[in-house]
């Protein structure tokens, strides 16, 4: 975020919100030359695969305490 920063330092009258998303999207651009390749990136299908999971057990429990609740 410092280099969003940096690059926007010199915006002194923000005139609408799409400004300021181009202007935040032009530092992100710039900021992402300094990215690093993340080490494990070849497990993100793994991750992506648990977190589903994860999401639809937690649906599945929340449609039970749905009908639990309009029993009660």
């Amino acid at each position: 975020m410092g280099t969003v920063r940096r690059v926007c330092r010199n915006v002194k009258y923000w005139r609408s919100p799409s400004m300021a998303l181009r202007w935040t999207g032009a530092a992100m651009q710039e900021a992402a030359k300094g990215f690093r390749r993340l080490k494990a990136y070849k497990q993100l299908p793994l991750l992506q695969a648990a977190l589903a999971a994860r999401k639809a057990r937690a649906a599945s429990s929340n449609e039970h305490l749905v009908k639990t609740a309009k029993a009660a």
